[in-house]
């Protein structure tokens, strides 16, 4: 599969505070793209930022094109804010190891923190009606604008929202509502947690499904330059020893392999990162 693209931009606007949904016509990418996965999107064409951005895939749209939310977070996704629909952009992907399918009878737990949502907003599109989301964010604002919510209620049995200041649903952390669901739960054995966030989020995530011998899967979420593993920039330590690339043997690790109390010690030399 060719995974170099000129993929034009069909639609794109704002949805929310700070987030916008872009819609890419990409046959190929759309026809093979797995949940978890990402793109690399070059935002000029001057090269200017440097390095293309590599952004969450959140559905498939009518099996010709990917959709993508985002949140504008420095100067390239400001950049690419401001691109209008026609134009077309250098894609790379789709890239990355996505989530594996649960099997009939597994119960699947979704968990996003921050702006982690779109790879599980894919997900939930695969998975089936009975998965249940818990999903928090800073402040009701932060949260995914009405739209995924709305879409994440249709494709899910339940949502479960938390934010630390209680603006809406319970105060607190959406850790804090996996723990109370876990701690209830009759079939932990055939329950299985997706998560993706902020990193100490996933930490925390990890530790409670371990804590409840419940399978986990967690995207990752790293700087990255190239997207393809050869500068090692986005590299995560693994309990078995060494590291592994979030682009290319993630985004999506089991839990266990990953190595949550070291550091990441191995830098992308000579490269500017911007948002």
């Amino acid at each position: 599969m060719n995974r170099l693209h000129k993929a034009k931009i069909l639609a794109h606007a704002p949805i929310g505070k700070s987030y916008y949904r872009l819609v890419l016509r990409a046959r190929e990418a759309a026809a093979a793209a797995l949940p978890g996965q990402f793109v690399m999107l070059r935002v000029t064409e001057n090269r200017d930022p440097l390095l293309a951005r590599p952004l969450g895939i959140s559905s498939i749209v009518s099996k010709t094109s990917i959709e993508i939310v985002y949140r504008v977070a420095g100067r390239g996704t400001m950049l690419l804010s401001q691109i209008e629909p026609g134009h077309s952009l250098d894609m790379l992907g789709p890239l990355g190891q996505g989530f594996p399918l649960p099997d009939k009878g597994v119960i699947p737990v979704l968990v996003a923190g921050g702006s982690g949502f779109p790879p599980l907003h894919f997900l939930s599109t695969r998975i089936g009606s009975h998965a249940h989301l818990f999903i928090g964010a800073r402040n009701r604002e932060c949260l995914p604008p009405a739209g995924i919510l709305k879409s994440f209620r249709e494709n899910v049995a339940k949502v479960h929202i938390a934010t630390e200041d209680g603006s809406l649903g319970k105060k607190g952390m959406s850790t804090d509502l996996l723990r109370d669901y876990l701690d209830r739960a009759e079939k932990k054995d055939r329950t299985t947690v997706f998560a993706c966030g902020p990193r100490p989020m996933l930490e925390v995530v990890s530790r409670l499904a371990a804590e409840h011998a419940v399978s986990c899967y967690v995207s990752v979420e790293e700087r990255m330059a190239c997207g393809v593993g050869a500068c090692m920039g986005c590299s995560v330590p693994v309990k078995e020893g060494g590291y592994k690339r979030v682009c290319k043997e993630g985004p999506v690790f089991d839990a266990r392999e990953i190595a949550w109390g070291l550091k990441v010690i191995v830098p992308v030399k000579n490269v500017r990162h911007q948002s």
